[in-house]
């Protein structure tokens, strides 16, 4: 049985420079819960067409993991069983509790339910719930995510139109033709002691990856390879330091050229907004629990 206090956590987000230009907000979210018996981490991403979809992104996430954490609770004598999250009747409940919760909020909103649902509610969550004896990687919508650095792509879906967890209120032609895109989709379930390292990330980290042999915006340093978000001591030790990162890759930068008396922008290099968490065993962490445990019998 793994203990979960041996992992890290880090996380970060940035605003992608097609919003920075037409005003809008940042439209992704990140969070994550940690107990004793388990932890966890979820990103979720507005839909861009949604007028105020980073008010969903941030609610949705936040009562997915709540609710999510409540049934962990009541079945904790169970959560041993590594089956635990193979059962549907979890995952269908999560989802349709979490649903009743978003359609009493938007009712209290607006009188036109599926107005309000489209214009604050449409978001994808890809999350991580991790136990002493499990893990298991859990989406609806598009995303990506890394399992002991081995890249797994969550979509892009037909149009490129994901299906949103929200759907389930609305009704949509994409999960029409297809009901189960409305479930919560597993994508793997491993034992926790194999899990050395995992990073979940919103589908901006997708474009990021592409840039790790581009330049930052102004400077001669390389952006760099994704693993450095579970390899490099820094994330873990600055929790700021993800998004200073990501921060730096999304600002325009103006560079003076002497020789040729001018001035060249560096735009910022993410168009969408891209967020991430990353997660690691920490073996300094361990070492420092076991110095504790000696020096007790001291």
């Amino acid at each position: 049985m793994e203990n979960l206090d041996r992992f890290e956590l880090a996380g970060g987000s940035v605003i992608g420079t097609r919003h920075t230009k037409i005003g809008r907000n940042n439209q992704d979210h990140f969070l994550w819960l940690r107990e004793r018996q388990y932890i966890i981490a979820i990103v979720s991403d507005g839909c861009s067409g949604g007028q105020y979809s980073e008010v969903g992104s941030k609610l949705l996430s936040s009562i997915f993991a709540n609710t999510l954490a409540r049934y962990l609770n009541k079945h904790h004598s169970i959560l041993s069983d590594e089956n635990f999250f193979q059962h549907d009747w979890l995952w269908h409940n999560v989802r349709q509790d979490v649903l009743a919760r978003i359609r009493i909020i938007a009712q209290d909103m607006d009188e036109n339910l599926i107005d309000t649902i489209c214009k604050y509610f449409l978001a994808t969550i890809v999350g991580v719930v991790i136990t002493p004896n499990v893990t298991c990687v859990f989406s609806c919508g598009d995303g990506i995510y890394f399992i002991n650095g081995e890249k797994h792509v969550i979509g892009p879906f037909a149009g490129n139109k994901p299906p949103y967890l929200c759907y389930g209120i609305t009704g949509s032609e994409i999960t029409r033709n297809d009901p189960s895109l409305l479930g919560i989709q597993r994508h793997g379930i491993w034992p926790t002691d194999s899990i050395q390292n995992l990073l979940i990330g919103t589908d901006g980290v997708v474009d990021l990856m592409e840039l790790s042999e581009k330049k930052f915006p102004g400077q001669d340093k390389l952006i760099g390879q994704i693993n450095q978000f579970w390899t490099d001591d820094i994330y873990f030790r600055n929790p700021e330091w993800i998004r200073n990162v990501l921060t730096m890759v999304n600002t325009e930068k103006r560079k003076p050229v002497w020789e040729e008396k001018n001035i060249v922008k560096c735009p910022g290099l993410l168009s969408d907004d891209t967020t991430l968490i990353s997660l690691r065993k920490s073996e300094e962490i361990l070492w420092k629990q076991f110095i504790c445990m000696v020096n007790q019998y001291d």
